[in-house]
């Protein structure tokens, strides 16, 4: 390996970024096939719920450019779950390119190796998420929006709508739900 490496470099920030960084824990004992049930459906209610809910401060444009991907990303128009899994899909997806085309170099034989190599992409996944929330919220609600503090409150609903998200969808992948959160709101949705 190169020393210097782009690898080297993402090892040594997850290294210090990871003590700071809020995850889920994994079960401390084995979770019964009806408790994953109610733990699925749980996360199912409240992306439902937070589908239903309106955000804060914006009105939804007329024309939805983006119909025609609601359902791939399990999104919903104007409300707090409008990035759906947008974010998590990108940076999984950005992650997994760097690593087939050689750019990261990380061996998945390794427990360690995949760890670092998840938790950038968690790390990636929460940058994506401000990128997009910002974007998002000055592109398509900023022209409605007359007040710079209720852009900036519309834009802090999306970021944390959207790391919710990525946390029910950890509670799931950790062992408390069955199979992937973004497989599940899909399926939802």
């Amino acid at each position: 390996m190169v020393k210097g490496s782009l690898t080297d470099y993402i090892r040594k920030i997850v290294g210090k970024a990871e003590p700071y960084l809020p995850q889920v824990p994994k079960p401390k004992r084995k979770i019964s096939l009806q408790q994953k049930l109610l733990w699925c459906g749980a996360c199912v209610f409240i992306y439902m719920v937070m589908g239903q809910t309106p955000l804060f401060g914006a009105t939804a444009p007329e024309f939805d450019f983006l119909a025609f991907a609601r359902v791939i990303f399990a999104s919903q128009q104007g409300s707090l779950v409008e990035l759906g899994i947008g974010p998590i899909v990108t940076a999984g997806l950005l992650m997994q390119l760097l690593r087939g085309s050689d750019i990261l170099k990380f061996d998945f034989k390794r427990p360690e190796e995949r760890g670092i190599f998840q938790t950038a992409t968690k790390m990636l996944t929460y940058f994506v998420i401000v990128i997009e929330a910002t974007v998002y919220g000055i592109a398509v609600y900023g022209p409605n929006i007359t007040e710079p503090s209720v852009l900036a409150i519309l834009i802090g609903q999306l970021m944390a709508a959207s790391i919710f998200v990525v946390f029910m969808d950890e509670l799931i992948q950790k062992g408390w739900g069955l199979g992937s959160g973004i497989s599940l709101f899909i399926a939802a949705g």
